[in-house]
């Protein structure tokens, strides 16, 4: 109801107060006014004049839908068929069989991590090891249990996402860089596999376009969720991105070893 306009042919409202309001930021008056004919003829009703609050939640609400509309474009930029290896599409703890007691407690600490986790207190993880252990499969089965849970997870292989990242600088490509940044940010669970795998460029001994989009990969998950997977030692991985984003990646993060024979081969 527009009482500013209702009030139009009423006598002068008295102004009992005036203030900044919390909520919209405009200076409004707190008023009363009698009422003119009716039961309650006679009787003082107060109005607040001058509150834009109303406006500001439509204002609020185009905004949140322009973000969703965004994150819905960027999710279908991430088809998970294009970025994940097929062998790993059915991957599942259930499916995940250890072959040594080391792998059997890294299982336990990835099924610990999916079944305990809380979107609002973030932890990372770095799986390390060596070839074929199943440091894939497991951080895969992480993000797939979550989703069934209800949450938000993106499992990218990070030579895969750079790629998308050049993506973007065709002209004619449907969606931008900040699109992909923007969602990669928000989910309640990424999973960056292969890390210290993607190409770079070491003339002069540096990459600065891959370690720069790295770094604001990582920073942009700076509070929640990130589980890195690498075949790399530590000294091998913070000379591969550099020791500003290898400083960032250990923050707030545990390490998972996953060390013993190829899983890949364990039938032959």
């Amino acid at each position: 109801m527009n009482y500013e306009k209702a009030l139009e042919n009423f006598p002068v409202p008295v102004v009992l107060e005036k203030y900044d309001c919390e909520g919209c930021g405009e200076k409004v008056k707190l008023t009363e006014i009698p009422i003119m004919g009716g039961p309650d003829m006679g009787k003082v009703e107060q109005f607040i004049l001058g509150c834009k609050c109303g406006d500001k939640d439509i204002e609020l609400r185009v905004i949140e839908n322009e973000r969703k509309a965004k994150m819905n474009r960027a999710k279908g930029v991430f088809d998970q068929n294009s970025l994940v290896n097929q062998s790993l599409l059915k991957a599942t703890f259930e499916n995940y069989v250890p072959p040594t007691p080391e792998l059997e407690k890294a299982k336990r600490d990835l099924v610990e991590y999916a079944w305990t986790f809380n979107p609002r207190e973030g932890k990372n993880l770095l799986l390390t090891g060596t070839y074929g252990t199943g440091k894939s499969h497991l951080s895969f089965s992480v993000a797939k249990k979550l989703i069934e849970n209800g949450h938000t997870a993106l499992f990218l292989s990070v030579p895969k996402l750079l790629t998308k990242i050049k993506e973007t600088f065709n002209a004619k490509a449907s969606f931008s860089e900040n699109d992909l940044l923007n969602y990669i940010a928000e989910v309640d669970l990424l999973v960056l596999d292969d890390l210290g795998t993607e190409y770079t460029n070491m003339r002069n001994g540096a990459d600065n376009w891959t370690w720069t989009k790295l770094f604001e990969v990582i920073d942009s998950r700076s509070g929640k969720h990130t589980i890195y997977t690498t075949n790399l030692s530590s000294t091998e991985l913070e000379s591969k991105v550099n020791a500003r984003n290898f400083s960032r990646i250990m923050d707030n993060t545990d390490v998972v070893k996953m060390d013993g024979r190829d899983y890949r081969k364990k039938t032959f």
